[in-house]
Parts: C-alpha cells; sequence; structure tokens
C-alpha cells in the first residue's frame, strides 16, 4: 500500500492512522512523494519553495523522532505513530528551542514553520491537530518569553545600494560586481521577494528610453492566483540592468544568472557567464559580500592578510544581520521617509495588510518620531 492512499486515513476508532501508514511515513525517504489526492493537490498548488520547506521541515521531526525521542519514549509505537502525541511535540519543541548534543538551537520563527507542517500533515489525513493541544502552544511562549519574537533583517537602503554601486562597479571588467550591482538596485526598487528577483526573465522586461523601465513579477506562495504584478525600475537601475545584459550577451531567458570560473590562475581567470538561474538563497549572499565590501572601503571592516576563504567566512560573519530581505525592508523604510503613504507603501511591496509593515517601519519611526523630534530641536545640555 502507497503510504497516505484514501485507505489510510485517520480512524477514529483507534484514534489513529494505521500503524502501517505511519510507519511509511516515518520510514519514507519523502512524505510528498504519494498519490493521495488530498496531498498531491495540496503541491500543485503550493510555491516550489513552500513544497522544499515542508520536505525540509517533514525530515527535521522525522529525525528526531526516529532518535532523539526514543530517550523519553522507547516504545517506537509513542514516537512513530500520527497524530502525534502531544507530550512528543513538548519535548521536540524544548529540544529545538534549546537545542541538544550539540545540535544549535532553533529560532522561534523556524520551530514555528515545522509545528505549522506538521499541522499541514495532520489536517490532509483529516488527523486531529496535536500542534493546537494547549500544552504544545504553552511551551512555545513558555520557551520564547522575552525573546522579542523574530528578529528583522537590518535595512539595506537605497543610499546603502548606491554605496555598494559605487563600489561593485569600480573595475569595469568585474562582471560579478556588475550583476551584483544590477541585482541590488533591482531588488530594491522592485521591493521583490528573493524568489521573485531570481525569477525575473528577459521577456518580463519593458525598458523605456530615459524613464526607467517596467519589470512583470511573477506570483509567489502569497499571489498564486494572481497575474505577474508590473513594478517600476529607475532610471539609474535600468541603465545597470541594460549593461549587465549586453555585457552578458543575456537576451532571453533568466536575467541573473550565476557565473563559474574557466578555471584559470592569476591574470588568466575569467568569470564565465552561464544559462543557469541564481538561486534565491544566493540573494542572501550577494546582499551580506556588499555590505562588507563597503565595511572595507571606509574601514569599519579590516581583513587583509587573511586567506582568501577566511576573507569571505569574516565578511560574511560582519554582515550576519542582513539577508535579502534587507532590501525589502530598507525600500519601506525609503518610501515611509519620504511621506509615502501606507497604502502606497502596501502597493509597491505586494503588501495586503499593515502588519509587516508597521514591523518594518518600527524602528525608523522611532529615530524620526516625537522624543528624537524634540531633542532635535533643542539645544545640547
Amino acid at each position: 500500500m502507497t503510504a497516505l492512499e484514501p485507505c489510510g486515513r485517520f480512524d477514529p476508532a483507534l484514534g489513529r492512522l494505521p500503524g502501517a501508514v505511519a510507519h511509511a511515513l516515518f520510514r519514507g525517504d519523502d512524505w510528498l512523494a504519494t498519490s493521495s489526492l488530498s496531498i498531491t493537490t495540496a503541491l500543485e498548488a503550493a510555491a516550489p519553495n513552500t513544497r522544499i520547506a515542508w520536505a525540509c521541515d517533514w525530515a527535521v521531526f522525522r529525525t528526531w523522532a526516529l532518535g532523539r525521542a526514543a530517550a523519553w519514549y522507547p516504545d517506537e509505537r509513542d514516537r512513530i505513530r500520527l497524530p502525534t502525541r502531544p507530550e512528543l511535540l513538548v519535548r521536540f519543541v524544548t529540544d529545538r528551542l534549546g537545542g541538544y548534543d550539540g545540535e544549535p538551537a532553533r529560532a522561534r520563527a523556524t520551530v514555528l514553520r515545522y509545528l505549522s507542517t506538521l499541522s499541514t500533515l495532520h489536517r490532509l489525513l483529516d488527523a486531529p491537530d496535536p500542534t493546537k493541544v494547549p500544552m504544545v502552544r504553552n511551551t512555545v511562549k513558555a520557551k520564547t518569553r522575552g525573546s522579542g519574537g523574530q528578529d528583522q533583517a537590518a535595512p539595506f537602503r537605497w543610499a546603502d545600494v548606491l554605496d555598494a554601486l559605487a563600489v561593485l562597479t569600480r573595475d569595469p571588467g568585474d562582471l560579478k560586481g556588475l550583476r551584483d550591482a544590477a541585482l541590488l538596485a533591482v531588488g530594491h526598487n522592485t521591493m521583490a521577494r528573493r524568489a521573485e528577483l531570481v525569477a525575473i526573465d528577459v521577456a518580463d522586461l519593458e525598458f523605456a528610453h530615459g524613464d526607467g523601465a517596467l519589470v512583470l513579477l511573477r506570483p509567489t506562495k502569497q499571489r498564486l492566483e494572481a497575474e505577474p504584478e508590473p513594478r517600476y525600475l529607475a532610471p539609474l537601475t535600468a541603465d545597470l540592468l541594460r549593461t549587465w545584459m549586453a555585457r552578458g550577451n543575456i537576451q532571453s531567458g533568466p536575467v541573473f544568472t550565476c557565473l563559474r570560473s574557466n578555471g584559470g590562475r592569476g591574470p588568466a581567470a575569467v568569470l564565465l557567464i552561464t544559462a543557469q538561474r541564481l538561486s534565491a538563497p544566493e540573494v542572501n549572499t550577494v546582499v551580506k559580500l556588499a555590505v562588507a565590501r563597503i565595511a572595507m572601503v571606509n574601514g569599519t571592516l579590516d581583513v587583509t592578510g587573511s586567506e582568501r576563504r577566511e576573507v569571505r567566512r569574516a565578511m560574511l560573519r560582519y554582515a550576519a544581520a542582513f539577508s535579502g530581505h534587507s532590501l525589502r525592508v530598507g525600500a519601506a523604510q525609503d518610501l515611509e521617509a519620504a511621506g509615502v503613504s501606507t497604502a502606497g507603501i502596501l502597493q509597491a511591496g505586494g503588501w495586503k495588510d499593515e502588519r509587516m509593515i508597521r514591523r518594518y517601519l518600527r524602528k525608523l519611526r522611532a529615530r524620526e518620531g516625537g522624543m528624537a523630534q524634540f531633542f532635535g530641536s533643542v539645544a545640547p545640555a
């Protein structure tokens, strides 16, 4: 029997799924590989990154249940079962938030994502959801009290983008610098999510002479049924994009592509443009390295004399607070500082409500709020 077939659904009389089905789920390589209509249709409706997250999250819980959890529940029937026992989830949450046996502690947002995936699996199987049981929810609250919630990515504003462009385009022959400069500018102007940014194709661009450009962003998990949405590119950004595409002879397909070395050393080393689309996680690296290079130029970061790999590690450590999301946060703060209405910011970033906007802008508003205005208007004591 294939795992998750309709006949393997939750049986109220048993209080759980049949043991053979649960066993297959925990022992299988991928709970997503199933012919169950309830799951296959959910997968078809989900964005690619969501499907990847589901598979990874389930693998984390499955590995923990097959190994670490045996310390409290030696009998496999208490661990390898669905619905999952709430008591087991309490142990899982405690371990993941606190760390164990050399495993690092995970952020509250990460653990909540694990629970969300488990909740989805139970819902698709019509099984009771253990993640909603009070003891599980209270454990999350108790273990994260005072944590302040999810950390906000540090903002990378337009002024920072301009600083990065000055550094990245200093050498006209630096293909990687040119690509990264275009990526940063487009990411800021469009306020695109990472997956949206790397999904841009040449066919999605519409250049207007001397007046910037428009780019169509493809739907992501928040907008699965939506049409591609046009976003504005400033003239400087459009010029950078044109230059990158001309230098790379990019006439079709993905705009932001990977680069590879020709294998040479020293002056013979050359970066070659490939047809492979840049990955979403690589956007994080581009932003972090740009932040670090700005710091190296202005003297804030000194990594001279180090081996090349160590330099890169030091740069990434220095910019740990930044990510691809920093462009989105920074652009929102730029719009707020320019007096753009909340409705205008929501439209520019593709948000549906103000909650996320408030998180992005709270520090900026504090720096420019009533108390800051007061002390800016009085003479120093």
